[in-house]
């Protein structure tokens, strides 16, 4: 490829898929979810793929390994709906997708609480896309690339008995 990827001290694309797993396990495992997290999961996971195949253009027949998970990524249900949720969120679109939170309320509020300025202390128990769980999207597409991508670089850089790689 004709230049590497990184963010500050974030340097490859498996120190950002380190770091994405990171943040999708605590988003799990959160009474409360985030709308951070969710939005750094979306953008993240959409466009990690550009940091494995970086300069790849989609257009061009695929050769290298990387730029054959970069095609093999989008035949993905669960990636196709994240790209399309990026998309929408960074151009400011109307989402043509039904998209709902379920909130989890406190059974007192507060008094002064407004439950139209969110000052309500009710938290977000889950985010859903179409019907569909948002967290069970985001631990399929993390799935497809420590599977398809990143547990392959790494059992092709062990080292062999005879010293080899």
């Amino acid at each position: 490829m004709s230049r590497s990827s990184h963010f500050f001290d974030v340097e490859s694309a498996e120190q950002l898929f380190c770091l994405l797993r990171e943040v999708a396990n605590r988003f799990t495992l959160a009474n409360s979810k985030r709308a951070e997290d969710l939005l750094l999961l979306v953008f993240g996971l959409t466009h990690l793929r550009e940091w494995i195949a970086p300069g790849y253009l989609p257009t061009h027949e695929a050769v290298e390994p990387a730029e054959k998970f970069y095609q093999k990524i989008f035949e993905l249900e669960e990636f196709k709906l994240l790209q399309a949720l990026c998309n929408r969120s960074k151009h400011m679109h109307t989402p043509h997708n039904a998209m709902a939170t379920l909130y989890r309320s406190p059974i007192t509020l507060r008094p002064d609480a407004n439950p139209v300025s969110g000052s309500s202390r009710r938290t977000t128990e889950a985010y859903f896309v179409d019907g569909r769980d948002l967290e069970d999207v985001i631990r399929a597409v993390v799935k497809f690339y420590a599977d398809g991508w990143f547990e392959i670089q790494r059992s092709s850089d062990v080292v062999t008995p005879d010293g080899e790689l």
